[in-house]
């Protein structure tokens, strides 16, 4: 390696592209200098720079430096099969590079070729072990090909030797997770947060892991670190205030969205907590409900949330004559199920006010595309719509 490529291996870019620009000024044709150019430009996102970059370095003759950022630009262009001819093409030259076999690997298991990236990545762990991204990599693949307790291992084993490797925490938890060791799961993340306290990937999920197993108090307890380490973060603030709301916390809940609406900080789920602060004062505050929730559409053209959410408050709003609000929320839920098409939850509420406007044949239709989707029997949604259906069968 020389001593370009050991500044950038340390992460000290910025005296690479010094030393690399010193070297070009005296020689425009330096490959060192050229490679380690490209691979900055790549860092930087400048795809057609680094183009220009390796054909000039290429120029003074192909070299397994050259093939692996050659597979590396190809990888980022999406070109699979030309990422790992070029991968192959180093081996050629250079059988024992790790990196030509990891990058060989990362490309097989884009192809669904299991077996042979769990040969590959298996190969470069055992030329560089001290190499933790190639275990941690190799851990992925081997939960993806279904050898489950030996990927576990080996994200355990990642995690052993770098304690504050985030990743490999992240990866683990959701594995346990998907196998319903929810407690394991967690214990996993807060073990990250020992050895990296407050980092924010780990905060949400434990977050996430805490609601999924009921634990509202560790929930509150990691969302309320998440917004105090961003504090302008409109997904972290409008996570904690909806924990607030599910503690009951509904003036600090309101404070909160008040406060991020001073400083500017807005955000779709920020204003659907401000809605529900709004009706759940008494007497409940349905125009400035409203009020929010379209403010909240507004912010997020595509969401589909802040109008389903509003659409079902004007189906409970207490009104005289009771259809009041039946014609408006039957266009914002439109609207909804426009924005979401795929998602069952507008749908339904969508055909709950056709069926209270009297449209009978639209409702029943409706409720038919919801019972259609891929939807688990025991869920509230599905057995709602279950309800719906039946009703109007006898109606």
């Amino acid at each position: 390696m020389n001593s370009l490529e050991t500044l950038l291996a340390a992460g000290q870019l910025a005296q690479a592209k010094t030393e690399a620009e010193k070297l070009l000024a005296k020689n425009p044709a330096h490959r060192d200098a050229l490679v380690v150019m490209t691979k900055l430009s790549l860092v930087e996102g400048k795809l057609p720079q680094a183009e220009a970059l390796l054909a000039k370095a290429e120029a003074q003759g192909a070299t397994p430096e050259t093939g692996l950022v050659r597979a590396n630009i190809a990888a980022q262009k999406g070109q699979l099969d030309a990422a790992l001819k070029a991968y192959q093409g180093v081996l050629a030259q250079d059988p024992n590079r790790a990196e030509a076999h990891f990058g060989r690997g990362m490309m097989l298991i884009k192809q669904d070729k299991a077996p042979q990236a769990l040969e590959a990545l298996t190969h470069a762990v055992k030329l560089q072990p001290q190499q933790d991204v190639f275990r941690y990599r190799l851990g992925q693949v081997q939960l993806e090909a279904g050898k489950t307790e030996e990927g576990l291992a080996t994200l355990r084993e990642v995690i052993t030797r770098q304690p504050r490797f985030v990743p490999a925490y992240l990866s683990l938890s959701h594995a346990l997770s998907s196998q319903e060791k929810l407690v394991d799961a967690r214990r996993v993340l807060e073990q990250g947060l020992k050895a990296v306290p407050n980092q924010p990937r780990l905060l949400a999920s434990v977050t996430v892991l805490s609601m999924a197993l009921r634990d509202l108090r560790t929930s509150y307890q990691a969302a309320s670190a998440l917004a105090a380490s961003r504090p302008k973060d409109a997904d972290a603030q409008a996570n904690l205030a909806q924990l607030m709301l599910a503690r009951g916390q509904i003036e600090q809940a309101r404070h909160l969205c008040q406060t991020m609406a001073s400083l500017g900080v807005t955000s779709e789920s920020l204003k659907m907590a401000e809605a529900t602060c709004f009706e759940s004062q008494e007497p409940p505050a349905y125009d400035k409900a409203i009020a929010a929730y379209e403010q909240g559409m507004g912010i997020s053209p595509d969401g589909w949330r802040a109008a389903n959410n509003l659409g079902q408050l004007l189906l409970r709003i207490p009104a005289e004559p009771a259809n009041k609000h039946l014609p408006r929320a039957v266009t914002v839920l439109e609207e909804a199920t426009r924005r979401a098409p795929e998602r069952p939850e507008p749908l339904l509420n969508l055909a709950l006010a056709q069926a209270r406007l009297g449209q009978e044949k639209k409702a029943k239709e409706l409720v038919q595309k919801v019972l259609a989707m891929p939807l688990a029997d025991d869920t509230d949604i599905y057995q709602e719509a279950t309800r719906l259906s039946q009703a109007l069968a006898k109606a």
